[in-house]
């Protein structure tokens, strides 16, 4: 403990979390593209919103749309790139705007579908899906589904919510890039759940055996240079988390259950009981989830290899414990929000489920020094799309929002630049020139 306190301490003088730049936010646009808020809805009728960008002096019928399930796009890094090249680009949000807490991915894809369909309204004829970081799941998912007939849609969320996949036109995209893409939100967190919790109500009780942050296990604070973990205790590690998360599902699901079943006794009950029992079932029972920053290669750069500095992107440059024991990821959910989101069990918004069904022109790109998605995971993605046009491309010295990295990275033109001009706009003219 001594040892995290003094990595604690030597961090006081890292930035916080206001003084960092915003990541999404483009740099510069050309003062002649033409911007227009657009206020359209979800295929269920959601009420949504989103910037459109026209290239200056022309009417392209190709869009580039990106979307992710809770991140604000409209003001995406790449805009200015791909209207540059003579290209429509939209950001669009979604119903769970900055905060996900209920999110169900099976809504979601009714936003999707209401977003392409409004730009397909809008004359394009074309529309290529920019599926970066959490928006790569999101539309791998939403493809898979408009994929199939209707009645091999999925109709209910992993609580059992109705959502009518099955009643609602899903438009086909035609392309899709997977930008830094993790391989879905629940997938993303099964290896980051801390499996050393005791008791998901206490934020601190441990199991020492499987605590990633104990230096008996291989741990040194990040000030002091990489953590070396050994295959035993990795293999132990992966297999607690999702013990852990399979404990998370079984209570999630006993909240919704025991509101389900509350509902149904209103009917019959004494008249006594139904006061009580009106307010069991109208409760959105939600689960506090503690330590979600947990995966050993933050620390240990032989787990994974790749251009990556120590840490996580949610540590804000500091030691991953502080992401861990501090506000991390998932921390309130409702019970039918974990289940469909952030359980990497339950899920349905999962690469290595979707990939395979989506067939359109794919292009994955890894950043190569991403701190939290890794080149394994990209070429995996890359390995089970089922698309027969599809391409790989590494990424060097770029970080997950695509910020140069190191001293090589400083050499080298902006990773923004370059995947633009050398990678995605190349791959989109080769295909559906603007």
């Amino acid at each position: 403990m001594a040892q995290i306190v003094a990595g604690l301490q030597s961090h006081d003088h890292m930035p916080s979390v206001e003084r960092i730049v915003l990541p999404h936010c483009y740099r510069t646009i050309d003062a002649g593209v033409r911007r227009e808020i657009v206020d359209h809805a979800a295929a269920d009728g959601y009420p949504l919103t989103g910037i459109l960008y026209r290239p200056a002096r022309r009417d392209p019928a190709v869009v580039v749309l990106a979307m992710h399930p809770r991140a604000d796009f409209t003001r995406h890094y790449l805009a200015p790139q791909l209207t540059a090249a003579g290209y429509a680009f939209m950001g669009a949000t979604t119903r769970y705007l900055n905060h996900d807490a209920d999110a169900l991915h099976e809504r979601l894809v009714a936003d999707v579908a209401g977003t392409i369909g409004w730009l397909r309204a809008q004359g394009f004829r074309t529309v290529v899906l920019l599926a970066n970081s959490g928006g790569g799941s999101l539309f791998a998912f939403y493809l898979q589904q408009a994929a199939r007939p209707p009645a091999e849609r999925v109709t209910r969320a992993p609580s059992g919510d109705r959502v009518p996949l099955d009643e609602m036109t899903l438009p086909m995209a035609d392309g899709i890039c997977l930008l830094a893409a993790h391989p879905g939100e629940g997938a993303f967190l099964l290896d980051r759940l801390d499996p050393s919790v005791v008791d998901e109500a206490d934020p601190i009780a441990t199991n020492p055996r499987l605590d990633m942050y104990d230096p008996r296990n291989g741990y040194r604070p990040m000030h002091e240079g990489p953590s070396r973990y050994a295959p035993g205790f990795v293999a132990e590690l992966r297999a607690a988390q999702r013990a852990r998360c399979e404990r998370i599902d079984r209570a999630a699901l006993a909240r919704i259950e025991e509101a389900r079943h509350a509902k149904k006794a209103l009917g019959t009950a004494p008249a006594e009981e139904r006061p009580h029992l009106a307010r069991v079932a109208l409760q959105r029972p939600y689960l506090l989830i503690y330590r979600t920053l947990a995966d050993p290669r933050y620390l240990d750069p032989t787990l994974d290899p790749s251009e990556r500095p120590l840490g996580s992107i949610f540590s804000f440059g500091r030691d991953p414990v502080v992401g861990n024991y501090g506000e991390g990821l998932a921390r309130a959910m409702t019970a039918r929000g974990w289940l469909s989101t952030w359980s990497g069990l339950s899920s349905h918004a999962a690469l290595e489920q979707t990939l395979p069904e989506v067939t359109v022109p794919t292009l994955v790109v890894c950043a190569m020094a991403d701190m939290d998605i890794y080149p394994s995971e990209c070429r995996r993605a890359f390995e089970v799309s089922g698309a027969a046009d599809k391409a790989y491309v590494e990424l060097s010295h770029a970080s997950h929002y695509l910020y140069p990295v190191g001293p090589e990275g400083a050499k080298l033109r902006h990773p923004q630049d370059r995947v633009a001009d050398e990678t995605i706009v190349p791959w989109l003219r080769a295909r559906w020139p603007a």
